[in-house]
């Protein structure tokens, strides 16, 4: 049978169709490559071999689907076909949360997350965008009638379908996560799939596949989707998704986390007898310093994460502004921590631009900006440290919170950047012999003198206070200037994002991460 042969007996799609075909295949093509993002978060981060897995497996799945869905429309050019894939690909979709939650646990038992998360991400994603890629070439020689028009006909197929793709990115970052959690967003891009497969070959017989293998899948996710009685250390408080990430409270005994894409941010006790160690040291410092002695003094807080450290220093008689980019994190810290600072004293924005959209000047500045194990490298270039002096008294401290190894090359970089900037720069480090620790940096204008004898503080503050006196770091003689145009402390930080993040899931417990996952 000849190729036209094939066409006539074909039945005829509107070519209005196939284009609403390609422009919502190539939504989904985006939707599901930033939501894999949020699948994997929990137990490789979303750092650059996330990204990179992703977007490499993307990539392929695409090229690879273009060569296959041209060679089989040129063979079997038949509305049928495109809409099996078509059903396939939204079961595929459908099925990605309970597929991850099955196989994540078992693949971050590989020593080395990079191998991994490529893995991972193969398996879960490879399938669909394969699928979906194969789409677009199809569609093409369906709406292509005679060679003359085979330009405009497949530039008119990849313009509709990369402004879907446009659509779905904006939709998926300004809608979707903002407001919806993953296995939602894919059960909502499956369930398009399956229904565009349906009506696009609305047949009896194919429905009837169709609504059987739906189905079996969603009897699977249920199956799948039981949470074992192994969890009895760790009850899940709260969850929410938000732009930057999946936030999640925690309760494991007596403490309570706030966690942002799996990574502790903050770890608090229900009874408030206990405070984190870095917390209290930088509490202390407007106290701890003989030149920050005027009264009245304020303080700005960038980085809100449960609330602690402003709550402390307002109680220590600062007034304190906070700045905090994401207003989902305080709901969290007023919900579950007992944050409870005036709503005029927040500010949600980015700490940089605060900077810029503010005159205000403060005795005391602390930047402790962290998206899950990813650091706010914006807010640490010699330009955005540089804005941050200039709201700085002239006794005026800067701290900055920095969770690293204590002979990192971020570290080295950072110390060295704010030497540049700085006459006065010391950098300390609770002497406990943990290799992943809390670095805190102190610069001022002037000399830093840091003498506890004066100081009214409790028992815990102060033994807290000597650890970190005691493991002062020397200068590390880095000669890496951290710029906008050149800011590298990302990717010297990639063995302590592994290391973070296999400390983190010793903390879970392994058999905790299937339910953590959404």
């Amino acid at each position: 049978m000849t190729n036209t042969e094939n066409l006539q007996d074909n039945p005829r799609i509107p070519d209005w169709a196939l284009l609403l075909t390609v422009f919502i295949t190539g939504a989904c093509v985006l939707i599901i490559e930033l939501m894999g993002t949020r699948i994997l978060a929990p137990y490789f981060g979303s750092g650059i071999y996330t990204w990179s897995a992703l977007i490499a497996i993307t990539l392929a799945a695409l090229a690879l689907g273009y060569a296959f869905g041209g060679r089989l429309a040129d063979r079997h050019p038949r509305t049928a076909i495109l809409f099996s894939i078509c059903l396939v690909a939204g079961l595929w979709a459908l099925a990605t949360p309970m597929l991850a939650r099955l196989l994540l646990p078992l693949i971050i038992q590989i020593p080395d997350i990079r191998p991994g998360v490529l893995i991972s991400s193969c398996i879960l994603f490879f399938p669909s965008l394969f699928l979906l890629g194969a789409m677009g070439p199809f569609v093409i020689r369906l709406l292509t009638h005679n060679r003359e028009s085979s330009g405009s006909t497949s530039g008119l197929v990849f313009a509709v379908s990369t402004v879907g793709s446009l659509l779905g990115a904006l939709a998926t970052g300004f809608i979707l996560i903002p407001n919806f959690g993953a296995q939602v967003i894919f059960m909502f891009c499956g369930g398009v799939l399956l229904a565009l497969a349906i009506l696009g070959n609305f047949r009896p017989k194919f429905i009837s596949y169709a609504i059987i293998l739906t189905l079996t899948v969603l009897l699977f996710m249920v199956l799948g989707g039981k949470k074992s009685d192994a969890k009895v250390t760790i009850e899940l408080l709260d969850q929410t998704p938000s732009f930057y990430g999946q936030l999640q409270v925690i309760q494991k005994y007596d403490e309570k986390s706030l966690l942002v894409d799996g990574i502790g941010q903050n770890y608090v006790f229900d009874n408030d007898s206990y405070t984190t160690q870095y917390v209290n040291f930088i509490a202390a410092l407007p106290k701890l310093a003989e030149s920050s002695t005027s009264a009245n003094q304020k303080a700005v807080v960038i980085g809100l994460g449960a609330g602690q450290l402003p709550m402390l220093l307002q109680r220590n008689g600062l007034h304190v502004d906070i700045v905090e980019i994401d207003p989902k994190v305080g709901e969290m810290a007023a919900k579950h921590f007992g944050f409870n600072l005036p709503a005029d004293q927040i500010h949600y924005m980015d700490g940089r631009l605060y900077f810029l959209h503010h005159n205000d000047t403060y005795e005391f500045i602390v930047i402790d900006a962290f998206s899950a194990e990813q650091i706010a490298a914006h807010l640490l270039s010699v330009e955005a440290l540089a804005e941050a002096k200039t709201h700085l008294t002239e006794t005026g401290l800067l701290a900055i919170n920095v969770t690293s190894v204590k002979t990192g090359k971020d570290i080295a970089a950072l110390q060295h950047t704010l030497q540049t900037l700085f006459p006065h720069v010391r950098s300390f480090t609770p002497d406990n012999g943990a290799e992943l620790t809390s670095i805190v940096f102190v610069a001022s204008r002037a000399p830093i003198h840091l003498s506890a004898t004066d100081a009214a503080l409790g028992a815990s503050q102060l033994a807290d206070i000597e650890l970190f006196i005691s493991g002062e770091l020397p200068d590390l003689q880095s000669t890496v200037l951290l710029t906008d145009d050149f800011n590298p402390i990302s990717y010297y930080r990639k063995r302590v994002q592994l290391l973070w993040r296999k400390e983190m899931i010793g903390y879970l417990g392994r058999e905790n991460l299937e339910w953590l996952l959404f």
